[in-house]
């Protein structure tokens, strides 16, 4: 069980958080398994593959990141086994948070992600 953010972790933000979308997308096919699923509890969708996870996250970092100035970050990491828990929050210009959720992602024996599922609304 892990406390603090590791080299995994902060790899899996910067799916989310960075700026170039070349990058980004390098960062996706790095990270995760060719046939990888995202499931959104918001939009009740999995999404398989770096293609339909790519754009899914190209979206968010559009809409809350590039254009309101969101800024992701992680309260809480625990680990076990290949199983990784993830809180994090949105947290506005002003510094109020104004979102929460929990990613759980399983790994594989390479530590490529295999599944994620992604919980937004988490208090």
């Amino acid at each position: 069980m892990t406390t603090t953010m590791t080299e995994f972790d902060a790899r899996y933000l910067d799916t989310w958080i960075e700026l170039d979308p070349a990058t980004r997308r390098a960062n996706i096919e790095r990270l995760w398994a060719a046939d990888g699923r995202l499931s959104v509890s918001s939009l009740g969708v999995t999404l398989t593959g770096a293609d339909e996870i790519d754009a899914h996250i190209t979206g968010v970092h559009n809409d809350l990141i590039a254009e309101k100035g969101l800024r992701f970050s992680y309260d809480q990491q625990l680990e076990s086994g290949d199983a990784l828990m993830l809180r994090w929050s949105i947290t506005a210009p002003n510094g109020d948070v104004v979102g929460r959720g929990v990613d759980t992602v399983f790994r594989d024996a390479d530590g490529r992600i295999t599944r994620a599922y992604m919980f937004m609304g988490v208090n």
